[in-house]
């Protein structure tokens, strides 16, 4: 506590800062299907102008966007998971390589409900 020298009668209180709330992680699949919807929405023109509203680089929104090739199944199944833990787990550079897999019977494997389990 201190007190202003030209006005005696006036007391500010310095409180120590409130500690930041953690952060909850994002699936990169909701955030892909986010970009894919603003997009669509012509809220932003081009994946260029998706990047500068949202401060990533043109490439980092490409390989977000990319997430969205992968089998339908597959998206569902990582869309339905809300432990922050396993969102986590699949952060957009795991499933990138999830991505690269040649088949989709493959994506589907990998990324099953037993698979989660086993991880």
């Amino acid at each position: 506590m201190f007190r202003n020298s030209c006005d005696r009668n006036v007391i500010y209180t310095i409180s120590p800062p409130s500690k930041p709330e953690k952060a909850m992680p994002v699936s990169p699949i909701t955030l892909a299907l986010a970009f894919q919807q603003m997009l669509e929405d012509g809220e932003v023109n081009n994946r260029s102008d998706l990047a500068r509203k949202t401060g990533l680089t043109g490439a980092r929104v490409t390989q977000i966007l990319n997430l969205l090739e992968l089998p339908d199944s597959v998206i569902r199944n990582l869309c339905s998971i809300s432990e922050p833990q396993k969102i986590a787990f699949f952060s957009e550079r795991r499933l990138r390589s999830i991505t690269r897999l040649p088949r989709a019977k493959e994506q589907i494997k990998v990324s099953s409900p037993r698979f989660l389990v086993q991880r």
